[in-house]
């Protein structure tokens, strides 16, 4: 079996600087990283991690906190292009992820904790940010390492990487509005997420920068997001509502849900309704009519916090900070213009 020292002879080095390629060191040359991992490759070499997180107290994991159960993560397209962008970079770093999920806030708490304080973790990514949240308020004052992907509450004291999700929202309903639409429903999740709280006050800047008054009866909060919700509370809307000429989900995926139970009332998009949605799941341009959707560049969202996360855990920045990251409106074919009589 091929030693470090095999690694060193071949590569013309010394066996400390193998060591330090190991260790990701900046003192060695991206060049003689380069050469030295090739070789580990050629050769065979496989490093000890279990002796070389011992040494160092490292786990060279890295926790990821997801607000559902494993099962409805998955089913979402979000958070698989997200864990994609934060699996790519983790990966290159020499991290592994955990996911730590529940679908209870006293359970989640509960099972990030226990992973910190067991040592199974470096870092933590929470995909999530909402109000009152003891977690983070746990995670500060341990100092443990941790970013949030979301606006936290008190921004200036975390680690945290989001899109100006006001902006972003009040931009998506201004074109429904341009468009002629003025009763234009929104779905939403609970308002204890920042995110929901902030979509929402975009939404109603559109209507307020356009002196159009607000329809409070066509705010729709959903204590649970999920499919049977989503379909029952859209099509609850049009029966009671006919007068509505446009959706706006606050995801993609309830979007596609709205769109279904439209389809099986045998209401046309767009023809007869509108439906905008928000995040640009990679499948909005493949479904029937392609969604026109707000752009909030998923997979940097998952790169940028990963890669600050890794430069927290390795002392490299050490006062908290944030970056927003760009979005932009992305019209496809699920939203048409209407007359005003």
């Amino acid at each position: 079996m091929p030693t470090l020292k095999d690694v060193a002879k071949k590569a013309g080095v010394a066996p400390s600087t193998v060591s330090r390629v190991i260790n990701d060191s900046s003192r060695i040359s991206a060049e003689t990283k380069q050469k030295v991992r090739s070789i580990m490759k050629e050769i065979g070499y496989h490093p000890n991690l279990n002796a070389r997180n011992l040494v160092k107290q490292r786990s060279h994991n890295l926790g990821l906190v997801i607000p559902y159960s494993s099962e409805e993560a998955f089913a979402d397209p979000f958070y698989s292009e997200i864990l994609r962008a934060i699996g790519v970079l983790a990966n290159s770093k020499g991290f592994n992820l955990l996911l730590l999920t529940s679908d209870r806030a006293e359970k989640e708490k509960e099972t990030v904790l226990n992973a910190v304080k067991g040592k199974q973790v470096d870092g933590i990514l929470l995909l999530r940010a909402q109000k009152n949240d003891q977690l983070i308020k746990e995670l500060k004052a341990l100092n443990f390492p941790f970013v949030i992907v979301g606006r936290p509450e008190n921004k200036e004291d975390y680690y945290w990487v989001n899109n100006n999700n006001i902006q972003a929202s009040q931009q998506a309903v201004e074109y429904l509005v341009e468009n002629g639409h003025r009763q234009i429903a929104i779905i939403s999740g609970p308002k204890n997420y920042t995110m929901n709280i902030d979509r929402i006050q975009g939404y109603r800047q559109a209507f307020s920068a356009k002196n159009i008054p607000v329809r409070e009866d066509l705010i729709i909060l959903l204590k649970k997001i999920n499919y049977q919700n989503i379909y029952l509370q859209s099509q609850k809307i049009i029966k009671n509502h006919p007068e509505v000429t446009a959706f706006y989900g606050m995801s993609d995926t309830m979007a596609y849900t709205i769109i279904q139970a439209m389809n099986d009332l045998n209401i046309k998009i767009p023809n007869d309704i509108s439906i905008i949605g928000f995040n640009n799941n990679p499948v909005s341009k493949l479904i029937s009519p392609p969604l026109t959707t707000v752009d909030i560049n998923i997979y940097l969202l998952g790169n940028k916090a990963t890669e600050l996360l890794i430069a927290i855990i390795n002392k490299k920045i050490k006062e908290p900070t944030s970056t927003i990251i760009p979005s932009q409106l992305i019209i496809r074919k699920s939203c048409s213009k209407i007359k005003q009589l």
